[in-house]
Order: structure tokens, then sequence, then C-alpha cells
């Protein structure tokens, strides 16, 4: 049986907010097994300097998400 990834909290809550503020993140393929990250923040777009794995990149978008939620929102912890 597979075992659940444990998000936090507020992890629900920080992709909409994020979603309602302009900042989007999303895979970006190097190839068909490696992927790279990028936020775009508004128009301001950074991609993640390493790769992820097909099964990883979606639990760091969760994190970034979570990240930036937190940047802005420091008192909903």
């Amino acid at each position: 049986m597979a075992r659940k990834k444990m998000y936090d909290k507020n992890y629900l809550k920080a992709i909409s907010y994020c979603m309602d503020n302009g900042i989007k993140i999303y895979p970006v393929p190097k190839s068909r097994k490696e992927y790279y990250l990028e936020v775009n923040d508004n128009g301001k777009i950074i991609r993640s300097p390493e790769t992820y794995g097909l099964k990883q990149w979606s639990d760091k978008i969760v994190e970034l998400y979570t990240f930036y939620y937190y940047k802005h929102n420091p008192t909903d912890k």
C-alpha cells in the first residue's frame, strides 16, 4: 500500500492564495524524465537550478506554493 504524503495543513489555502495573487508554479520538461520548475510571480519568471523526476516535481510544487503563501502571510503559521 502506498504511503500518503503529509503536506502542511494550509497547503490548499496556499495554492488558492497564490493563484488569486498571480503566482503560478509549473513543471517545464528538460527530458522525458526530468523537469525544471518555474515560478511565474506576476510576470517575473524564476526557473529552478535543479531538475526533478516524475514523482518529485508535484510535491516540490506544493512545497513552493506553501513557501510563497507564508512569505506573504507570516502570521498564519
